[in-house]
């Protein structure tokens, strides 16, 4: 897949996100205003949310598309654990109020929004978010882009919400059938509550997951062995005292300082380390998606311990 496709797809997979949030928005609030649900309600906050994010993404993405330039002479690479990070806080603090509102619910006796409304919405958006979840899940896979990745991540996620709030409306029509009234009042602050406690673990990820990048910490440690196996096996070839890296990731992408420490008097053709640099870039290929790979050939015993 050309670099031109690539962006195709992906610019595609945008607008289609774009539009499906849209209509879920509305879907959302309309059916909540219908029913006077409070969890159709969070699902609808969760859409516009999501809403938001897919717009700002769209501009990250147009500005991953431009060259590097002196202001940002790394990329627009840092944009995607900002955005994600910021999407995560804004998640967490309307999760916060809506927990605050649940609970007064529940104090105050409860809620009777209508059930058959309730399933109804609860199979259209579902059905709406696990297909959108999917097709934009495929193009991410075969893109490898981390913005789409997190995209369909979050369609999926609300997919099953809406499924977990159908399957409580059935509940309360069950026990209102049963003339249990009292009862089902409770299943909508309830449901709240059971989404949020669900939920947390989702932006709270996205939160760490960011801070971490920017805060340009190092990958687990099962990740850093694989790259440095991989970086030691190119480098054979060139016969070295020692090989020492600094390696960051973030989001399948990869970012490694190489630095091979050489005999002071070993003497090498610049050919021979273009060819140690492109089987490393070659290697590594097949694992991550490299952003950049820096090789520093050196004689002196204090450069080759630098990163150590």
């Amino acid at each position: 897949m050309n670099q031109d496709s690539r962006l195709d797809r992906i610019n595609r997979m945008i607008i289609l996100s774009l539009v499906m949030n849209i209509v879920m928005v509305a879907l959302s609030f309309g059916f909540a205003a219908l029913t006077r649900s409070n969890a159709i309600l969070l699902d609808g906050f969760f859409s516009l949310i999501g809403l938001i994010q897919v717009i700002a993404m769209r501009a990250v993405v147009r500005m991953q598309s431009r060259p590097d330039d002196p202001r940002h002479p790394f990329g627009f690479g840092s944009f995607v654990p900002l955005l994600n990070t910021i999407r995560g806080l804004t998640i967490l603090v309307v999760s916060a109020f809506a927990g605050v509102q649940a609970v007064l619910s529940i104090v105050d006796g409860g809620e009777s929004p209508d059930a058959d409304l309730g399933i109804l919405y609860g199979v259209i958006a579902a059905a709406g978010c696990l297909g959108t979840g999917w097709v934009i899940a495929r193009v991410a896979r075969e893109s490898r882009n981390p913005l789409l990745r997190v995209d369909a991540h979050s369609w999926m996620i609300d997919g099953f919400y809406s499924l977990v709030v159908a399957l409580a409306f059935v509940v309360a029509l069950v026990l209102q059938s049963m003339e249990l009234n009292t009862v089902a009042r409770y299943v909508d602050p309830v449901l709240v509550l059971v989404l949020l406690l669900l939920a947390i673990p989702w932006p709270w990820g996205y939160v760490r997951s960011g801070l971490k990048q920017l805060l340009l910490l190092g990958p687990s440690q099962a990740i850093r062995d694989q790259a440095i196996e991989i970086v030691n096996e190119a480098m054979r070839p060139l016969e070295p005292d020692r090989v020492t890296c600094r390696v960051l990731s973030a989001d399948g992408q990869i970012y490694i300082m190489c630095h091979v420490l050489l005999p002071p008097d070993r003497v090498l053709a610049v050919s021979a380390l273009d060819e140690a640099r492109s089987a490393a870039i070659s290697l590594l290929a097949r694992k991550f998606e490299v952003q950049e790979f820096d090789l520093v050939v050196t004689g002196n015993e204090d450069y080759g311990r630098m990163v150590d």
